[in-house]
């Protein structure tokens, strides 16, 4: 079960700076992974599995661009 929301952040200025938007897209995965830009599936995956805890088996690392760093 997945829910998504999209923020346009020019209307939400507040939520803009509390999850520290400065380029677009940012996704934010439960308040623990983030990441800056369009990425592949394979690499969405991979972020969620994180998110979430799990383990992607197929892959030991995964070569990411931006930001994964955890919210505070």
């Amino acid at each position: 079960m997945i829910s998504a929301d999209v923020v346009e952040v020019q209307e939400f200025p507040a939520l803009g700076q509390m999850h520290r938007v400065m380029s677009v897209p940012k996704t934010v995965i439960n308040n623990t992974v983030q990441f800056t830009g369009a990425v592949s599936e394979e690499i969405l995956l991979s972020r969620i599995l994180e998110a979430v805890g799990e383990v992607d088996e197929k892959q030991d690392s995964v070569k990411v661009y931006g930001d994964s760093s955890p919210l505070r």
